[in-house]
Order: C-alpha cells, then structure tokens, then sequence
C-alpha cells in the first residue's frame, strides 16, 4: 500500500504542478535543495527561501526532494516523511497580486472555490468536490488559513482524494497539498503535515 500510495502521489503532485503553470509559456527553474536547508542537532531541518520571507520546520525523519521555480513567482517545494514514503507538496508565491485583502476569510473562501474551477475546467478532474464537512476555518502560525478535503476520478479512472491547507501572509499565499488513492489512510498523516504548518512563518 505504501508504494502504491507514493507512486501515485509522486504522478499526481507532478501533473498538478505542470498542469497549473499551463497557459502562457512558463519557465521553470529547479531549486537546489542546499540552498533552502539547514540542519539542526536534534535532525529537524530548517527549510528557508533567502528570496522570499518563507521558512518552516521539517521534523526529524522528514526531507525536502526538491522543488522549482514557475510561473509568477511561484514556487513548489516536493516534501517526503522517510518512514511512511509519503510525499505532500508546498507552494507559495511572492509578492501576491493583491496584498492584505480587507477579508482574509472571504479570500481564502474565494481561493477554494477557485481551484474547484481549476480542476475541473483546467485539469480534466470533471467530478473534482468538496466535502463540505471537511472545510475549516483556523489559524496557522498566526495568520489566517483554511483546510478541506476533496474527492475526485484520477485519470486512471479510480476514486482519489486531496488534502489542501491554505495559508494567507500579508505578501505571500502558499498551501500544503498532497493527493492520493481514496482507499489510503490520511488522516494520521494530515495530523504530522498539520504538525509541519504549525511551524511555517510567512510575511
């Protein structure tokens, strides 16, 4: 199960990645790990970008793969808890087009419902929803920030579901994301990807 889950993941975090940079001609620019990590005594690693006013924690047990620069000033960063072989994703981006929005909550309701559309419309996920019980409205390291679950048909036509947790800065947008067979267990996972958010210090 645990291979599966990763080959999977692995597939799914590179088509969203290459399908949301579709449109204009897009560049993309791979990242070097070295540059964004340092490593502490007791084996967290801190990972910093020294362009934008990101950083966060990944526990001991917990890597940064890789990651790449794209689109308008985007970046996603690949990250992997070794012991579970359980990838998720970060994006950001820096600056935002519109800074301090006057209603973070609306803006972050106004985000979700946009990357519905995004899947759907841009990414083939046709039956792409949702669930309306797992949408949260809560706080990550002191800004605002909303989580959901959503269930869609992968491409290979079986039931899949992704976890998004979206953060909102003063400049900066970023969210943690990982998708997966609808039959792999999330939920003690999302608890320790939580757990990684809860360190994440953005502008």
């Amino acid at each position: 199960m645990r291979a599966a889950f990763l080959s999977y993941t692995a597939l799914s975090l590179v088509a969203l990645v290459v399908a949301a940079s579709t449109g204009a001609a897009q560049q993309q620019t791979a990242i070097r790990v070295g540059d964004f990590t340092r490593s502490a005594a007791d084996g967290r690693t801190l990972v910093k970008d020294t362009a934008a006013p990101v950083l966060f924690e990944l526990p001991k047990g917990w890597v940064l793969l890789d990651g790449v620069r794209w689109g308008d000033h985007e970046t996603t960063l690949k990250l992997k808890e070794v012991y579970s072989n359980i990838e998720a994703s970060f994006y950001y981006q820096f600056p935002v087009r519109n800074p301090n929005p006057a209603d973070p909550a609306a803006a972050l309701w106004g985000a979700m419902e946009a990357k519905v559309r995004q899947r759907r419309d841009k990414e083939g996920m046709v039956d792409y929803h949702i669930r309306p019980d797992s949408v949260l409205s809560r706080t990550v390291a002191g800004k605002p920030a909303l989580s959901f679950f959503a269930d869609f048909t992968n491409p290979q036509g079986e039931p899949a579901v992704e976890y998004m947790l979206r953060v909102l800065g003063g400049n900066v947008k970023a969210h943690f994301f990982l998708a997966s067979p609808a039959t792999a267990e999330l939920d003690a996972f999302v608890k320790r990807l939580d757990a990684v958010a809860d360190s994440l210090r953005i502008g």
